[in-house]
């Protein structure tokens, strides 16, 4: 008997089944919530989830009994498959359930858009409208172009077919044979964006495939093409949308997918707006997603291709199946993902501030960087500029967050995702804040002012000692920046010397009397490749013509 927690469960699920598992002697709970910390049971041996609930590696180790993670959905990278896969947890999915009804739904985008029937109805509902302004478009004779042939894929050609339209396909993979079936062109991208009048999206997210519609996609597209994405949201650069549409070289998009979308109930905003940090991803997406919906010609659904009752049927028929099964030594749906080598960790300390130009101890306090910390912000991007980042993090000092800035700044990479937290902070000084170190130095004498600097426990008045910041910022660069890299990811980190040292004392396994030794990081970047555990197991090092701040 096992003990199975089922979250994201609605109505109809709860309903549907419990008429599957009743026949079983397992113990089933729901909860309609998404998972989360706060909702799991201890005991569960099984879970099972739909798209909208992310399985994280923190989520996996507060279940110790946990062996299956049953996916009611034929997605699973909202699952953390590297922590899976380390605990021997399986990973399930629902391979095939809603291939025809994803299907029929992007043509309900589609004549939407074509026949204009929101103004259309909003016309009538008005009890005036001029016929003229709701003029729609035949699809016969039309061209679409699909991106991905799988089994949506296909069922979209021949629904299109049907229609009287020519159609082409894009595949990294393509299946000449059932091309030749479908009396479907095979195309390259290119020559897909060059000639469709209608983009359709049913490829699967692959990492390798992130924005694939993005700017220079849009730049070759047919003037006055139509976008249609029931497939991922990564797939999509929302902001080369948005610019697209507002130039007209797209005549309108139809999106049950894209990013941010969780954002699209009132309460997940409103959850985000009262954090006390708003991260620049969520607050882009957030204006992205309000932008969006003031364009006529674009229609936007909550992730609802798949929502219908004989395709949620078919969904848990086949997750009852997966966990009954499984208990018996089967697992005919079992997913995984190929290792990912972790991405490259960055670490840079911030510019010159203003005050250590005086050579005045800032520690918590909010000082802007110098004149020259911004010329160093710039010389650290361009020493690093090989590396395409895909998240960065900074303390909530406003030096770390410029000299950030000035670093993507200056290699053009101005859309990264960025997230500022506490925990990265440079050292508390207590009531050495403000002052002068090298007087500070005279009045303590050499060896008390040496130890005060390096060493690993030593304490501060009203301040912290490099102990105290190495057990906030280690442990958030185990649970949050760790993964990040784990899933292959580059990730800058730019911080202040004590809370780096504190962070290089975990990466490179330095004793507590080895720290002592390692000096402040000025001029240099330090680049890892890390392990599992986040430890080093190759550092480079790159530099920057620049002399020493006064400090």
């Amino acid at each position: 008997m096992a003990y199975i927690s089922i979250y994201d469960a609605t109505p109809l699920d709860e309903h549907q089944l419990t008429a599957l598992l009743q026949p079983t002697d397992h113990y089933w709970t729901y909860c309609r919530d998404q998972i989360a910390l706060d909702n799991l049971h201890p005991e569960s041996e099984i879970i099972s989830v739909f798209i909208g609930s992310t399985v994280t590696r923190e989520i996996i180790e507060r279940l110790p009994r946990l062996r299956l993670i049953a996916c009611r959905s034929t997605g699973y990278n909202n699952i953390d498959m590297a922590a899976a896969r380390e605990h021997g947890i399986t990973v399930v999915n629902v391979p095939s359930y809603g291939e025809r009804t994803v299907a029929e739904y992007t043509f309900a985008l589609l004549l939407s858009l074509t026949r204009k029937l929101q103004a259309t109805t909003q016309a009538v509902q008005a009890a005036t409208y001029d016929q003229a302004a709701i003029m729609g478009t035949d699809l016969a004779g039309k061209t679409m172009g699909i991106i991905g042939m799988g089994r949506i894929g296909r069922h979209v050609a021949g629904i299109a077919r049907a229609f009287g339209m020519e159609v082409l396909v894009y595949d990294p993979y393509p299946d000449e044979t059932a091309a030749r079936e479908l009396s479907v062109e095979l195309v390259s991208l290119d020559e897909l964006a060059g000639r469709s009048d209608i983009i359709s999206l049913h490829s699967p997210y692959t990492g390798d495939n992130h924005h694939l519609i993005n700017d220079a996609f849009l730049s070759k597209a047919k003037s006055g093409a139509i976008l249609i994405n029931t497939a991922r949201d990564e797939l999509v650069d929302t902001r080369a949308l948005i610019d697209a549409l507002r130039t007209g070289r797209l005549a309108g998009a139809g999106l049950d997918v894209l990013e941010g979308e969780q954002l699209l109930k009132l309460d997940k905003e409103l959850q985000v707006l009262n954090k006390d940090t708003l991260s620049g991803k969520t607050s882009a997406q957030s204006l992205q997603l309000d932008v969006l919906k003031r364009f006529a010609n674009v229609i936007i659904t909550p992730h609802n291709a798949f929502n219908t009752i004989e395709a949620l049927e078919r969904i848990n028929r086949t997750t009852a199946d997966n966990m009954i099964r499984f208990w018996y030594g089967e697992t005919p749906n079992a997913v995984s993902a190929p290792d990912t080598r972790p991405g490259k960790l960055v670490i840079a300390r911030h510019g010159e501030s203003e005050w250590n130009a005086e050579g005045r101890w800032s520690g918590t306090r909010d000082v802007h960087l110098s004149e020259k910390g911004f010329h160093e912000a710039a010389l650290l991007g361009q020493a690093v500029s090989d590396i395409q980042f895909d998240i960065a993090f900074t303390s909530q000092q406003i030096r770390t967050f410029e000299t950030m800035s000035g670093m993507l700044d200056s290699i053009q990479q101005f859309d990264v995702p960025y997230r500022r937290d506490t925990a990265l902070n440079e050292r508390d000084y207590g009531e050495y804040t403000g002052l002068n170190k090298w007087q500070v130095k005279e009045k303590l004498g050499e060896d008390v002012f040496r130890h005060l600097r390096r060493d690993w426990d030593y304490p501060v008045p009203g301040g912290e000692s490099l102990r105290m910041v190495y057990e906030r910022a280690v442990p958030f660069y185990r649970q949050v920046i760790l993964p990040e890299l784990l899933s292959g990811k580059n990730v800058l980190v730019v911080s202040h010397g004590n809370a780096i040292r504190a962070l290089v004392k975990y990466i490179e396994d330095i004793s507590d009397e080895g720290i002592g030794g390692i000096e402040m990081l000025f001029g240099s970047i330090l680049i890892y490749d890390v392990d599992h555990d986040g430890r080093m197991q190759h550092k480079r090092v790159a530099h920057i013509r620049t002399t020493p701040p006064n400090a």
